[in-house]
């Protein structure tokens, strides 16, 4: 049977154990920086004799904590970017100290990518394994005991992820943001009324556009998620070049998108009788690079959900109506 411990510190709301494998000794410890989004990318251990000296664990953000010491032969694993774990055994040691307590004896894992990495102490029992459920396979950090060695570990490991989401998404920096002065020329047109009563007419212009949009991210949880946005988007109104940037009403978009796709503007114009015009149309194409501040949220396949807090930049392009400048050419004889 494994030796294991439970910690009333991490929440099996969102983690797939709350058991750490090893003996009863040391100071508890707790590093899991679920609040923050960081999540495991980097595992370094020391072995000496027939236990574990030292764990350090390196998140995203580039934080790392160690429980025991660095001492003895050492070896290390570094995961990639979106790299999942799919197997892990977590040891307790087959010797025991004078006291009677066992220790960390190995840790072994093997990834979505084909990998697996370990380090074994000497003299290990087959009945100090212990399989804990991957979930998700995303280390939000880990938990257990220490002091001179490793006296026990557990990984936590975030339950399987319906989907992300940014959301409550605002842009602080928006009014201060510039749009486009320039005009692009979309169509010009020859208007010749030879009639004795005033005709309507009808200018159209047509462009391709490419309209993107991209919340950036950090290398943290949401880097290994595909992440959708909910809410609002800055963007310009159909008027003139004064517009200010708004944030338009709230929608789902994927993270990053790019599209092309033929954009149509339509102008209706009146002519004089007997009056010949010359119509130019016109079009912005609005580029934004501004700040964002959301809250990104889990939501977990059993049902339980959690937020926290991301920023970041939003880069878009939004292409919109300009206004049609009319020339008068004269009588039409």
């Amino acid at each position: 049977m494994p030796h294991l411990k439970e910690f009333s510190s991490i929440d099996k709301r969102y983690f797939t154990t709350n058991q750490a494998s090893g003996g009863n000794g040391g100071t508890p410890f707790t590093y899991v920086r679920l609040d923050d989004g960081a999540i495991m990318t980097r595992l370094k251990a020391w072995k000496d004799d027939w236990r574990i000296r030292g764990v350090e664990m390196w998140m995203s953000d580039g934080k790392s904590h160690l429980v025991g010491k660095r001492s003895g032969a050492s070896s290390e694993f570094r995961l990639n970017s979106g790299e999942k774990l799919t197997k892990l055994n977590i040891q307790a040691s087959g010797e025991t100290s004078s006291g009677g307590n066992h220790r960390l004896g190995a840790i072994w894992l093997q990834t979505d990518k084909g990998r697996d990495w370990g380090i074994f102490s000497r003299w290990l029992d087959e009945n100090g394994r212990y399989w804990p459920d991957v979930g998700s396979g995303i280390v939000c950090g880990m938990f257990g005991a220490g002091g001179e060695d490793v006296d026990s570990l557990g990984f936590a490991i975030l339950h399987p992820i319906k989907q992300a989401r940014l959301v409550d998404v605002t842009y602080p920096n928006l009014d201060t943001e510039i749009v486009a002065s320039v005009p692009e020329t979309v169509v010009q047109q020859r208007i010749t009324n030879e009639s004795s009563v005033e005709q309507t007419y009808t200018v159209k212009g047509s462009r391709s556009v490419t309209v993107t949009r991209q919340w950036s991210i950090t290398t943290g949880l949401e880097y290994s998620l595909q992440t959708t946005v909910s809410g609002g988007i800055p963007g310009v109104a159909d008027v003139e070049a004064s517009s200010t940037w708004k944030v338009t009403a709230s929608a789902s978009y994927g993270r990053s998108t790019t599209t092309t796709e033929q954009r149509t503007w339509e102008w209706p114009i009146k002519c004089p009788p007997n009056r010949k015009l010359y119509a130019t149309g016109t079009m912005y194409a609005d580029s934004i690079d501004t700040e964002y501040k959301a809250n990104m949220q889990i939501d977990l396949l059993n049902g339980n959900s959690y937020k926290y807090s991301v920023e970041g930049i939003y880069d878009g392009m939004n292409a919109r109506s300009g206004s049609v400048k009319i020339d008068d050419l004269g009588p039409c004889n």
